[in-house]
């Protein structure tokens, strides 16, 4: 008797439980898509690996409810969503190839060719390198004996050339390139000044070089070289024409090895930026070594990985005033 009262309860506990599972199907099914959603959204936004926020590329949010009348409104659509069945990628207006901190020398020099094939495939509208090109560091003998101007200059043109003729390419300064170089021996080779722009497909590219002195605006070069990891500064007069350049365009991307929100007058910087922040559409630097994306002054940043040590490069899509960063493996 006791046994047939547990199986009677046991049966009408299943019994409930499907017609529970019956009469709340749409809505269970609603609560597990918002849930796979919010993990998705989690797992994206935290990952490396993942994308910058894009707001090009999911062509519409639609909910998931059935509409009786064909004519209904907007007020009549329930809360919950879903990504529709018909989400297209939309073609970006720009896409650019970056990596930056590659240090080579030696046996090196592949990770730049491994990255021009890369480009090869993607075929952007055109590739930088955001500094360090090359290690260029004085070398060691009996003390320390300083690294010829001339074997700077072999070894940097030994990188260029490893980026396969991809064209067009340009070059942002860095820190390691001035530890043997003077600044007029780097202008030679990349064939302009070391802070410069330039506009491709109505977006104008913003290039700068953070490598002054803050106590004299003095270049950080051969001679007055910094050895290690020099913090940055951008001196007046590169402000000023800073400031010139974003009044120029209403789309600009900027492009600079040291951080901007880490160089001596990061502050005066973040003010100047502020006032533009609309005018921007984003700011990438290297010299960090990290995987990250975030704002400043208002204005979408990110931090480029190492090409030789996290072997990460990205690719930067742009619709309009929204960009798309993919964070990359080399290999």
């Amino acid at each position: 008797m006791k046994k047939k009262i547990i199986d009677k309860l046991k049966s009408l506990k299943l019994k409930n439980s499907k017609s529970f599972i019956l009469k709340n199907k749409k809505k269970l099914e609603i609560i597990s898509l918002v849930v796979l959603i919010a993990i998705a959204i989690v797992i994206f936004s935290f990952g490396p690996l993942g994308k910058n926020v894009s707001n090009f590329v999911v062509e519409k949010i639609c909910s998931k409810t059935e509409i009786q009348d064909g004519n209904a409104g907007a007020n009549d659509i329930e809360e919950e969503e879903f990504v529709s069945d018909n989400y297209t990628k939309k073609d970006p207006d720009l896409t650019i190839g970056v990596m930056a901190d590659s240090h080579v020398e030696g046996s090196k020099y592949w990770i730049i060719n491994e990255f021009a094939k890369k480009m090869q495939i993607a075929k952007p509208d055109f590739v930088i390198e955001v500094g360090d090109f090359i290690q260029n560091r004085n070398r060691k003998g009996k003390g320390m004996v300083q690294q010829p101007i001339e074997e700077g200059i072999a070894d940097w043109k030994k990188a260029d050339a490893n980026l396969l003729g991809y064209m067009p390419r340009y070059h942002v300064i860095g820190n390691h390139e001035m530890f043997s170089l003077h600044k007029k021996d780097y202008e030679n080779l990349i064939g302009s000044k070391s802070y410069y722009s330039f506009i491709v497909k109505n977006y104008q590219i913003i290039v700068l070089d953070a490598m002054y002195w803050s106590s004299t605006n003095e270049d950080v070069e051969r001679g007055r070289e910094k050895p290690g990891a020099y913090i940055g500064f951008i001196p007046q007069e590169e402000k000023k024409w800073l400031e010139e350049k974003l009044g120029e365009s209403d789309r600009n991307i900027i492009f600079v090895h040291h951080p901007l929100y880490n160089i001596l007058n990061s502050l005066d910087i973040e003010k100047l930026l502020t006032r533009y922040n609309d005018r921007i559409v984003l700011i990438l630097s290297g010299h960090k070594h990290d995987s990250k994306s975030f704002t400043f002054a208002g204005i979408d940043y990110i931090d480029i990985p190492s090409l030789e040590l996290q072997k990460q490069y990205l690719l930067v899509n742009v619709k309009g005033k929204k960009s798309e960063v993919e964070f990359l493996n080399l290999q």
